[in-house]
């Protein structure tokens, strides 16, 4: 039996490899995500913190901190609004990802769709060559014996 052969599995090959370096990469930003994400609720925990120790100070000393908690608070909020937007900037660059992926994977699976009818195609049309060197062989015989018979009853 001929062995099957493909002529687009090396399509296919590179098409699995691009979908599992994809999938590398939206990993690697979920886990860039998540880090900004902790970075982000630590700075604003540690403002709440300072907040709520604010607020248990007795009045006439609590307004003089507040006001420079309130200045000290601003560069930590434009600091967060920075990590927002970096987040933003990531959760797009995933969705963009995403949908590579999921086109990669539409495209993986249809290869490897297309390679399994062809190989039914191919083992069909072996089991076919295969049936016919059968049949050959069955009539090569049946000829013989019956060229053979004739021969003994022609004596």
């Amino acid at each position: 039996m001929r062995r099957f052969k493909w002529p687009l599995q090396r399509l296919l090959d590179i098409t699995a490899n691009r979908e599992e370096a994809l999938r590398r990469e939206l990993f690697e930003l979920s886990r860039r995500i998540a880090a900004v994400r902790r970075e982000i609720l630590r700075r604003r925990a540690v403002l709440r913190h300072l907040l709520s120790e604010l607020a248990v100070q007795q009045i006439h000393r609590r307004i003089a901190d507040q006001e420079v908690f309130m200045r000290c608070a601003e560069p930590e909020e434009r600091l967060i609004g920075q990590f927002n937007e970096q987040l933003g900037a990531a959760e797009r660059q995933r969705a963009d990802k995403t949908a590579e992926l999921m086109k990669t994977r539409s495209s993986r699976k249809t290869l490897e769709r297309l390679r399994e009818e062809a190989r039914q195609n191919h083992m069909r049309e072996q089991f076919k060559l295969e049936q016919k060197q059968f049949d050959e062989t069955a009539h090569l015989t049946f000829a013989r014996d019956a060229s053979a018979a004739r021969r003994r009853d022609d004596q």
